[in-house]
C-alpha cells in the first residue's frame, strides 16, 4: 500500500456485505500497529479516543458512517462495498437470530444496550415477515435502508450508542446525499461481483492484485430470498426502497469505473501500473514475524496470541512470502507454527523455495511446531534479493464445520508466527 503515501485507507463497511472477508484481505497489507478498528463494543470513552486519533493510522475500518471522513486531517482514500438490499436484509436477519443468545449474555454484563438486546431477542422469537411487521423500528435498524443511512447520516455515534431512539429512516434528500458521497468514494465494490471488485480496488490503489478472498461470517443454511413468501418479499421491498435505488446507482457507477479501468489497462498495455516495482521495494528481511505488511499472498490478517503476531494460511491451499537472502554459505528455512486445523494438514505440508521443493523436518516445541528445511546454496538469491517461499497445505477447513459452536467460517490451513531464512555457517 505504498502508493497511498501519507493518506489513510478508510474502509466504510456496511454490515452483511461481505466486508469482513474484504477487511481481512486488506489488513494483510498493513502492519497490525497501523490498523484502527471501530467495533460494536466500543465504550463512549474508547470511541472518543479512536475518533481523536484516526489520522494516526494507515488503515481504518468499521461499521462507521461516511461522515468519519471529516475527522481526518487529510482526506482518506475511501473504499466501500454495497450489496443487493434484499439479500443483505435476509443475511442480516439470519445473523441476528444466530447471535441473539450471545447478545443477551452481553447485555447482562453491560456490554450492549437494552435496545440492541431487545432487537436481537425479537429476531429469535419471530419469523422474518412478522419481525418486519411487529418490530418496525428494529427491522429498520438492521434490515432496512442501512447502506443509504451510513453514506448520508451526519450522526457519527448513533450506531455505537444504540439508544432507544436510534432510527434508520433516510429521506429522499438523504438518498441524494448518499449518492453524492458514494460517487466521491475512491473505490466502490459490489458483493455480488466480488472478484471484479477486487480487481477494481487493486487498480484504484495501484497495488498488486489481491489474492483469493475467503467467506467470513457465512450464514449456514439461511433461507434464500426466492424461498420467501410473497407477503414477506413485499414487506422487505418496502423496507429497503431507498437502498434499492442507491444500489441501482452503485451498479451504474461500478460499470463506469470498471470500463475506465479496462481502457486504462489497455492503453498502458500492462496489468497494474508500477505494482511490481512498488512491491519489490517492500521486500521483507530474512526473518518475518507478521507484525508488518505481509509481502505475499494467501494469508489472513494478522492476529495476536500473547506477545506473538501470527497469520493463518488460506483461503486457498497455497501461500507465498518473499524474504531477502541473508549473508552466508549454508542456509536453513524455518517455519514456526502456532496452530494447524488438523494433524494431516501439518504432516503433509509442502514447502518450496524459488520453485524447488524442500525436504522438511517437523518437530514439536513449546507452544507449537517448527518446520525446518536445509536450503542448498544454489537455490538462494544474492544477498538482499527476494526469495519466494511457497507453502502448500493439502486442504483448508472451516472451524464452523469442525465445531458447530464456532462462528468462524474462514477456510484455514496453518497459523504461522515466524518464517526465517538463516545462515548456519559462522
Amino acid at each position: 500500500m505504498r502508493n497511498l503515501r501519507d493518506r489513510t485507507l478508510f474502509f466504510l463497511h456496511p454490515p452483511k456485505t461481505g466486508g469482513t472477508s474484504l477487511r481481512a484481505l486488506l489488513s494483510s497489507r498493513f502492519a497490525p500497529a497501523e490498523i484502527l478498528a471501530f467495533e460494536r463494543g466500543d465504550s463512549s470513552q474508547v470511541l472518543a479516543e479512536k475518533l481523536a486519533s484516526v489520522h494516526l493510522f494507515r488503515f481504518v475500518h468499521g461499521h462507521v458512517p461516511y461522515v468519519l471522513v471529516d475527522r481526518f486531517k487529510r482526506r482518506p482514500f475511501v473504499l466501500t462495498i454495497l450489496r443487493d438490499p434484499l439479500e443483505r436484509a435476509v443475511s442480516a436477519f439470519s445473523y441476528m437470530q444466530r447471535q441473539a443468545a450471545g447478545v443477551e449474555e452481553a447485555f447482562k454484563v453491560g456490554q450492549v444496550s437494552a435496545a440492541r438486546a431487545r432487537d436481537y431477542a425479537a429476531s429469535a422469537r419471530l419469523p422474518l415477515g412478522d419481525f418486519i411487521r411487529q418490530e418496525p423500528l428494529a427491522a429498520s435498524r438492521h434490515l432496512g435502508n442501512l447502506q443509504t443511512w451510513m453514506l448520508a447520516t451526519p450522526n457519527l455515534k448513533a450506531r455505537f450508542a444504540y439508544h432507544d431512539d436510534y432510527e434508520v429512516s433516510p429521506s429522499g434528500s438523504d438518498l441524494e446525499r448518499a449518492k453524492e458521497n458514494l460517487a466521491a468514494c475512491d473505490a466502490i465494490g459490489l458483493t455480488e461481483r466480488m472478484s471484479e471488485s477486487l480487481d477494481l480496488f487493486a487498480c484504484s490503489l495501484r497495488t498488486r492484485p489481491f489474492g483469493e478472498i475467503s467467506t467470513a461470517n457465512r450464514s449456514p443454511a439461511r433461507p434464500t430470498v426466492s424461498a420467501l413468501d410473497e407477503a414477506t418479499i413485499a414487506a422487505l421491498a418496502d423496507l429497503t426502497a431507498r437502498d434499492r435505488e442507491l444500489y441501482a446507482f452503485a451498479c451504474r457507477l461500478f460499470e463506469q469505473r470498471r470500463r475506465t479501468m479496462m481502457r486504462q489497462l489497455l492503453l498502458l498495455n500492462e496489468e497494474f501500473p508500477n505494482a511490481e516495482g512498488a512491491e519489490r521495494r517492500c521486500l521483507a528481511p530474512p526473518v518475518f514475524t507478521f507484525d508488518a505488511p505481509i509481502p505475499g499472498e494467501g494469508w489472513y490478517a494478522p492476529e495476536r496470541a500473547g506477545d506473538r503476531w501470527f497469520s493463518w494460511t488460506g483461503p486457498t491451499c497455497d501461500s507465498t512470502i518473499e524474504l531477502a537472502s541473508p549473508r552466508g554459505l549454508e542456509f536453513v528455512l524455518r517455519l514456526r507454527v502456532l496452530h494447524a486445523m488438523s494433524w494431516e494438514i501439518l504432516s503433509m505440508l509442502e514447502v518450496r523455495l524459488n520453485g524447488v521443493r524442500l525436504r522438511v523436518q517437523m518437530d514439536g516445541e513449546a507452544g507449537g511446531y517448527v518446520v525446518t528445511a536445509e536450503v542448498p546454496r544454489a537455490l538462494m538469491r544474492a544477498p538482499g534479493e527476494a526469495n519466494l517461499v511457497a507453502i502448500r497445505v493439502p486442504k483448508v477447513i472451516r472451524p464452523c464445520e469442525q465445531d458447530r459452536a464456532a462462528e468462524d467460517s474462514r477456510l484455514l490451513g496453518i497459523a504461522v508466527y515466524r518464517i526465517e531464512l538463516a545462515a548456519t555457517d559462522p
